[in-house]
């Protein structure tokens, strides 16, 4: 196998296409990628621990819908945050189990201010509001709005 920490080869991209399409849960799961691809599942495993190890696959694991889970609030925090506490409260909230997504932003001047960004799911707008007026208040930022999704029209995660 390649080196994937600086590259990642065609076989490499083949595998995490087809993982990206998801798996049976079957006994062999991963036996018919090696067959698509002529290798062994030995190696589709090697080269997946590989992946793992460089950093080019971040995890492995099952995709959950929040809705069928009994998630119906999904709350977009948009917060204002001095530039000299954003990392220290971006990591605070992303130890967090609730929040699923943090990230820094630029602001656009007098349009847009808010520049710490974080998604949070609950049951219902009530439990993401009080959740969040909890953390904001511990984290000591004042600013902030929640925008709840009205619809989803797409969500998935990057794909070759």
């Amino acid at each position: 196998m390649k080196d994937s920490r600086n590259t990642t080869n065609s076989t490499d991209m083949a595998i995490i296409a087809s993982l990206q399409l998801g798996i049976e849960i079957k006994d062999e799961p991963f036996s018919d990628i090696a067959k698509n691809l002529g290798i062994s599942q030995d190696e589709i495993l090697s080269r997946i621990s590989g992946l793992l190890r460089s950093g080019v696959l971040r995890r492995f694991g099952a995709s959950v819908s929040p809705l069928r889970m009994g998630l119906q609030a999904n709350g977009m925090v948009v917060c204002r945050v001095p530039s000299y506490r954003i990392t220290r409260v971006g990591q605070s909230l992303s130890r967090l189990r609730e929040v699923t997504h943090c990230y820094q932003r630029r602001t656009v001047p007098r349009i847009w201010g808010y520049n710490l960004f974080f998604m949070v799911h609950g049951t219902s707008r009530k439990s993401v509001e009080e959740f969040v007026a909890s953390v904001m208040k511990r984290l000591r930022i004042k600013e902030y709005e929640i925008l709840f999704s009205v619809k989803e029209l797409k969500k998935t995660s990057i794909m070759f």
